[in-house]
């Protein structure tokens, strides 16, 4: 698993960066709808990236994250990391300003 974190402010354009992965995945024929993090806890966003990533997504876009929400998937990254239904898994995760 592999976690890419985009951190700045409006002006860095973070969620421009997550639009241009989104259109390589539909390019490649990958659906891959950004997450917006704000709608959810920290509990309910790892949830879904669990879910996600059973369900066979290989990359995950989530946007407008919190810190603490950054750390929990980082902690969990590290639970997880020997779990076979994570290999090749990418979270590009975007910092709300």
């Amino acid at each position: 698993m592999q976690i890419q974190v985009f951190m700045g402010n409006a002006r860095d354009d973070k969620t421009c960066k997550l639009q241009a992965v989104q259109d390589r995945l539909d390019f490649a024929g990958e659906s891959a709808p950004i997450i917006q993090a704000g709608a959810y806890g920290e509990d309910r966003l790892l949830e879904i990236l669990e879910v996600r990533a059973a369900c066979g997504q290989r990359e995950i876009l989530v946007d407008d994250c919190s810190r603490q929400q950054i750390l929990r998937v980082l902690e969990w990254q590290s639970c997880a990391e020997h779990d076979p239904t994570f290999d090749g898994l990418v979270i590009h995760l975007a910092r709300k300003d």
